[in-house]
């Protein structure tokens, strides 16, 4: 029989079972009608460099708890319930606050692409009442190599070479690497490590008969990954590559910014940061994004820069989904259109050509797709891509380059849009101005991305 959203009342996060000798935790959850409905298991297998006598299992398991909370959005959107109830012992009043602005915000998208009425906003149950959060004077600072997650794009290797530049010590960490993220991370030999997590199947199965199903904060399970597998190794920080463009909202959806990258935006940065201390006993300098007062613009500039990558990054989502071990660019989606394009100013049409297989400039097919870039569409692509502004001032840049200025794509939207000729200090100064506002970082962190500026 087809699944029935409309039947399930609740959600229920049933528990997270940590094996503290195999480091690995196994999380369940239900979807809950007139009886239990469906049930699911997820599992992560952490990457195990102590033993278990070594590990702070405290704040472990805080992290834990949390992590299951968020991690249970990707079953809990099959149906979008009015409840979500809580079984599992250990989550604070700060973890329930984090995890209602998690779905509200994170699942925007997915409620704006459903029809749903408004904002994902159930209300949240804790059956086994709150836990007391953790002291002040017992938050811990991390000290030790800095753990950066990396995903086989451009952002996590300027993050990972400005470390080393500064003579730190990145070890780079991945969720379920494949072979884009592993040729990446072996260019420099800086050290990879790596965690699995095991999706339920019969999730896929309920989304092919009759689920609910969309875009979840992809980024924020992955940081609360990472933040374990740091305590569990006794790294330092865990330091992000998450930029100032990811806090642009997609579109509006009447008054409400629906943003397709909230997960890696500065509200969400902070949010988790601000938990951090109540549910696992750690400052906010455990968390942060080295990247975050600059642009994807002053980002491609440096990562042009860092030639010995430019064969093997891949950040098209098509390179990622399930199964997939190992792919190119495809060169026909936003995300491959809007690298391209960032990176042109600073590389020469060959250079791309070679990395992308197409010169996607020349190319009049990907016209439609940079018109939604320049936010000629009714809104920007439901996609990780940069700032309206961003793709203005790459494409007004490269209009008045020789070798690019008399490509297809570049001379059809210099026609459209006659101001393409003129120079455009204002959206210059937003693009490749520090931003203001962004979360802080510890020292010696807080030095170490200026030459970007």
């Amino acid at each position: 029989m087809a699944f029935e959203p409309a039947l399930v009342r609740e959600f229920r996060y049933r528990s997270a079972r940590l094996d503290t000798s195999n480091f690995r935790v196994d999380f369940d959850f239900e979807l809950v009608g007139e009886d239990v409905l469906e049930s699911f298991t997820e599992s992560i297998s952490f990457t195990p460099v102590r033993t278990p006598d070594d590990v702070d299992w405290a704040r472990v398991q805080g992290l834990v708890v949390l992590l299951g909370a968020v991690l249970g959005l990707s079953y809990f959107k099959a149906a979008a319930p009015a409840r979500y109830v809580i079984d599992v012992e250990g989550m604070t009043e700060a973890g329930v606050s984090y995890l209602r602005e998690v779905l509200s915000h994170g699942l925007a998208e997915f409620a704006y692409r459903n029809g749903l009425p408004g904002l994902v906003q159930p209300e949240i149950v804790v059956s086994v009442g709150v836990a007391e959060p953790w002291p002040l004077d017992a938050h811990l600072t991390p000290s030790g190599d800095p753990l950066v997650p990396i995903g086989g794009g451009k952002d996590s290797v300027v993050t990972v070479e400005l470390l080393a530049a500064a003579r730190m010590h990145p070890v780079q960490f991945a969720v379920n690497p494949n072979r884009v993220i592993e040729r990446v991370a072996r260019v420099k030999g800086h050290p990879l490590i790596s965690a699995a997590r095991t999706i339920d199947p019969h999730l896929i199965e309920l989304n092919n008969d009759g689920a609910l199903n969309g875009h979840v904060p992809v980024t924020a399970m992955n940081s609360l990954i990472s933040l374990v597998q740091a305590r569990l190794v006794g790294f330092g920080p865990v330091v992000m590559s998450l930029e100032a463009s990811a806090s642009e909202a997609t579109l509006f959806w009447g008054e409400v910014p629906v943003n397709h990258q909230w997960s890696k935006s500065t509200e969400a940065e902070q949010l988790l940061q601000d938990v951090l201390g109540p549910q696992a006993g750690l400052s906010a300098g455990a968390y942060f994004s080295i990247l975050r007062p600059y642009s994807e613009l002053q980002i491609a500039r440096y990562f042009s820069n860092l030639r010995e990558y430019h064969p093997v990054i891949n950040s098209c989502n098509r390179a990622f989904r399930q199964g997939v071990q190992d792919a190119r660019w495809c060169a026909n989606c936003d995300k491959c259109r809007f690298i391209f394009l960032i990176l042109s100013p600073f590389l020469a049409p060959s250079a791309l050509t070679r990395m992308f297989s197409d010169n996607l400039l020349d190319n009049p097919d990907q016209l439609e797709g940079y018109r939604a870039l320049l936010g000629l569409h009714e809104h920007r692509p439901f996609e990780c891509v940069g700032e309206q502004a961003e793709s203005m001032v790459a494409l007004n840049w490269v209009a008045h380059q020789e070798e690019w200025r008399g490509h297809a794509v570049v001379q059809a939207l210099r026609a459209e849009i006659p101001s393409l000729g003129e120079a455009h200090p204002e959206l210059e100064e937003q693009v490749f101005g520090v931003r203001e506002g962004h979360t802080p970082m510890p020292t010696p962190y807080d030095t170490v991305g200026g030459v970007l500026g």
